[in-house]
């Protein structure tokens, strides 16, 4: 099988995919699939695209996939995965080592891999992200997001004792060091409930994808809980690395972002608070009398959704939200999974399916103010349910000149790499040469 845009820019094409004898796939757009070598990437393989989700009796493997080479080579295997988020995968600095989640009996831990060695190290707890110098993981308990967010947890995982308590001070996010195996609390679901407005003591509270600013010194994290209209109520809280100084930056429709760097964070989200956020607080929305009405909002063109309710990436300050500003007002008018260049000067970002099924991969020149489009994709029509969908979900390699995407077509999931050096202006690497 052969993947390619249907439609693409001149400057860019497909390079390389992975082979067609299963579904390959990452996951999430926060993490780089790349070592920092950029000639290897670590990648799942399924058996085949499933018709629910992962229920903890899946297995996926884990491989190193060299597209120069050629070949995929499997190094591990795991139960702990899930379509949107993968297994968490991700390469420590010194590009010797990788750690993924992994599940022994409804525990969920993870695995520290040695590539040259061949061998593996277990810790007792997940990973969700690390910090810069790979020291640290900040994750959630799988086990609570299987619950109440079941796209992102591991089916089979098994719920923390508190799982039923509404806001529970045992469990939140989870710190965890990678050479001692060392786990603390890092923020409990109470205590992120505390801070800034009030939240409603009778919802479910979770919290999901922290993120550390780049030099390591910020993490920011989502606050999710349901609302009576039927939705989530999200807020985006910023603390220091060691989980002091809490605030919120956004609340009520909060989105994907990515760090720009340690004082600034974009996002896809709505100008602040308000009469909206306080109607969504009070359970106003889950009126009988104008749920008709709020059912028709969600299904808007998200252009004319977008001209309604003013949402925007917005480049946020931490230390001053009111200030924030939109990033590529009237070009950038969905939703979409960003992350940045490493020199900050490209914002990569993607859509949902349209209605002829395509996804747009996107370049944002954030000196210019310019939109380039790269290319646009089939979307699998046997993967649009919004939890089993395969988002493009796209990374950049180290260099800033290759893109990974999750691409799906005949019910099968494959990762393509995308060559964007002439766009962004520097040297190709010929990965697939």
């Amino acid at each position: 099988m052969s993947i390619r845009p249907s439609h693409a820019s001149p400057d860019c094409s497909v390079i390389a995919e992975t082979p067609d004898d299963a579904s390959y796939f990452f996951g999430f757009h926060d993490v780089t699939p790349w070592n920092p070598a950029d000639d290897c990437l670590v990648v799942l393989r399924a058996p085949e695209m499933q018709a629910g989700l992962p229920g903890g009796d899946v297995v996926a493997e884990v491989c190193l996939w060299r597209p120069v080479a050629g070949t995929t080579e499997a190094i591990g295997a795991t139960r702990a995965w899930n379509w949107q988020q993968g297994a968490r995968a991700q390469w420590l600095p010194d590009g010797n080592r990788l750690v993924y989640n992994a599940m022994t009996e409804g525990r969920v831990g993870a695995v520290l891999h040695d590539v040259g060695s061949g061998t593996d190290a277990a810790l007792p707890g997940p990973i969700g992200v690390l910090n810069p110098d790979g020291t640290t993981s900040i994750a959630p308990d799988y086990g609570r997001l299987a619950r109440y967010w079941p796209a992102y947890g591991y089916g089979g995982s098994l719920a923390p004792a508190s799982i039923d308590e509404k806001a529970p001070a045992d469990d939140g996010l989870w710190q965890m060091n990678l050479e001692s195996g060392a786990r603390t609390l890092f923020v409990s679901v109470r205590d992120a409930v505390a801070v800034g407005s009030a939240s409603p003591a009778d919802a479910d509270h979770f919290l999901s994808h922290a993120s550390f600013s780049p030099s390591g010194n910020r993490v920011a994290f989502l606050h999710r809980y349901f609302t009576r209209d039927g939705g989530f109520y999200t807020r985006m809280i910023v603390c220091t690395a060691a989980g002091a100084d809490a605030r919120i930056l956004a609340e009520e429709k909060v989105s994907h972002f990515d760090w720009f760097d340690d004082d600034h964070i974009a996002v896809w989200t709505r100008p602040g608070g308000g009469r909206l956020a306080a109607a969504r607080r009070s359970g106003l929305l889950a009126n009988p009398l104008l749920r008709p009405l709020v059912n028709v909002a969600r299904k808007l063109k998200p252009g004319l959704k977008q001209a309604m309710l003013r949402e925007f990436y917005f480049m946020i300050p931490v230390d001053d939200p009111k200030a924030r500003k939109p990033i590529g007002q009237g070009q950038l008018e969905q939703d979409g999974h960003p992350m940045f260049s490493k020199d900050r000067r490209w914002m990569l970002t993607d859509t949902y399916a349209d209605a002829e099924g395509l996804q747009t991969l996107i370049l944002f020149d954030m000196e210019a103010g310019a939109r380039i489009d790269i290319g646009r994709f089939h979307h699998d029509p046997g993967s649009t349910d919004s939890d089993l969908k395969c988002d493009l979900h796209p990374r950049w390699n180290r260099a800033g000149t290759q893109v990974c995407i999750d691409a799906a077509r005949s019910g099968t999931r494959q990762c393509l790499i995308v060559d964007v050096a002439k766009v962004a202006g520097r040297p190709s690497l010929d990965a697939a040469a």
